[in-house]
Order: C-alpha cells, then structure tokens, then sequence
C-alpha cells in the first residue's frame, strides 16, 4: 500500500458530505434566521390596510406583532419597535412607511399599499417593498364606464401628488373628454370647505389613494356628502365600495400583502433588504355598488355586468 492511500479515502469522505453539511448549514441559518418577530405596522384601519394585512399574515404563517400609527405616542411606538428585535417591520400605508424610515434603523423595512415609493424616498440598503398604484388613465377610464353621463370629474389632491402626476391626470381627462376640476387638499381640515364648494360643480367626486384621503374621517365625510348631493364617489378601493362608495377601481392589496410576506421570508433566508427588487401586485378590478347606485336615483350599466363586479 503506497504512503498516500490512507489520506484518499478520508478527501472522498469528506468530498461525499459536503452536500449534507452545506444543507444542515442552511437549515439551521434558516432556524436561526426565523427566530425573531415581524412587526406589521399600520397606517390605520382603513379597508385597503386591512385586506393587505390579511394577506400578509395568511402567507407568512407565523405570529406578527401588529401595531398600528395612534396606537402608541411616537417615541413609545419607537421603543416598541426596537423592543421586539425583529427581523423585518413591515409597513401598511404611506405614513406608516414614513414612520418607519424616520425612526426604525438598520432594521429591515418591507412597505405596502404605499403610492410613489421613490418620491417619497423609501429607498435604501435597508428597505424594499411591493408596489399596488393604478395608474391614472386605468382610473379614468374605469371612471368613464362607471358613470358614462359624466362630463365633469372633481379630483381631490393631496399633497403627495407631485407635478408629474397631476400632469398625467390631466391629459387622461382631456383623452377621455371629461372636464377636469382639481381640489388640492393639504390637510384634513381643509377638505370640509374644499368638498362642499367642489360638489355643485362637479357629475362625479374622484378620491384617489392619497395619504391625506385615506383616511376613515375623509372617506366618511365624502361619502355622506356624496349621498347628499346625489353625486357619485369614484374611490381606490373595493373595501371603500362595500362601505358605501359608488364604484372604485381596486388593486389586490391582498396580493400586495402576500408578496410582502415573500420579501421578509427571504430576508429571513439571509437576503439583504436593498437586494430584493420591488415587487408589483398587478391586476386592478372595478367594483360598483349598486345599493348605492339606487340611493342616488341611478341606475348601473348594463355594460358592467359581467365586466365589473356588481355589489348588491
């Protein structure tokens, strides 16, 4: 036997389990990866946050501490957050998000349900996120199928709504042959005076996602001065519609919710936040309610049916 033949069989052992020390190796980074919790944090309780978180909790299947904005002071909601030591903090909601890029550090950030996550600076090594705007045009269109008799379209901006945007609402609207009048809404307290002086002039009231709109007290104040003055409510969300809003064209915050999950399932893989591209939930679908419809005198097109999803 030549003097280098005990040392092969050890290097062919050795060669022979390196696939099963690399698996055990993942298993236990992934053990110890999942070992801390996922803060999901909200921008409230409005319909959209809710179906988002839904479909986050449905996909990531373990226990999420949940908090929501208002639930806690700033600083008590910071230290919150930091208590828990988690492994991602997954934001519902534009104010959410800025919460969390303002007070959270090098901790993971996953955002939801957040409109023009560049403009508002929610990039980053740290941070990634799944995208759920519908753009202005499918907006309008749906719009133009919901109420065809509408010639004039009130739209309230808020002031996330930058140049560009308002630019590209402006030329749908001109596509579509509708009269377009703005309403720029920079704080809850101006849209009582905004709205009221907007209605007479107006077929139809449009109310966009917007981090100022989306909000429980503006939705509730626009749809009770929208059943008053019998015009209709064009909303961003078929959580909205069932609350009463006329018709909406909604993207699939669940959807959004469950690829959120997907983006903190690997980065408890070990993957760098900034890493992961964005995400996009596609698909929007347009919903009307046609209980609200009759409370207006109106009556639902017949074209929608089979088209839309017709609320009774």
């Amino acid at each position: 036997m030549s003097p280098g033949r005990p040392t092969a069989r050890p290097a062919r052992f050795v060669l022979a389990l390196r696939p099963w020390v690399g698996a055990l190796l993942v298993f236990l980074g992934a053990r110890s990866a999942a070992a801390g919790p996922v803060v999901l944090l909200r921008s409230g309780n409005l319909g959209p946050y809710v179906a988002a978180a839904d479909g986050f909790r449905r996909t990531l299947r373990d226990p999420v501490v949940e908090l929501a904005l208002g639930d806690l002071p700033p600083r008590e909601l910071e230290r919150r957050i930091a208590q828990e030591r988690p492994d991602a903090v997954v934001v519902i909601g534009l104010k959410a998000a800025l919460f969390a890029r303002d007070h959270v550090s090098r901790i993971p950030i996953v955002y939801c349900a957040v409109q023009n996550p560049e403009e508002n600076n929610l990039v980053g090594a740290w941070i990634t996120g799944v995208r759920t705007e519908v753009a202005p045009e499918s907006e309008l269109a749906a719009l133009r199928q919901a109420v065809p008799d509408a010639k004039r379209v009130g739209v309230f901006l808020g002031p996330a709504t930058d140049d560009k945007m308002r630019r590209r609402v402006r030329a749908a609207a001109a596509a579509g042959g509708l009269g377009l009048i703005e309403a720029p809404v920079t704080n809850l307290g101006d849209l009582a005076t905004t709205a009221r002086d907007l209605v007479p002039r107006v077929d139809v009231l449009w109310m966009p996602a917007d981090p100022v709109l989306a909000s429980p007290e503006a939705f509730r104040f626009l749809l009770e001065l929208s059943l008053r003055a019998r015009k209709p409510l064009f909303v961003f969300s078929d959580a909205l519609v069932r609350a009463g809003a006329y018709a909406g064209l909604s993207p699939d915050f669940g959807r959004a919710g469950e690829l959120a999950a997907q983006a903190v399932l690997r980065i408890r893989a070990g993957e760098r936040a900034g890493d992961i591209p964005v995400a996009r939930a596609r698909g929007a679908h347009l919903v009307v309610n046609e209980g609200t419809a009759k409370a207006m005198g109106r009556k639902v097109p017949d074209l929608l049916r089979g088209v839309a999803e017709v609320l009774p």
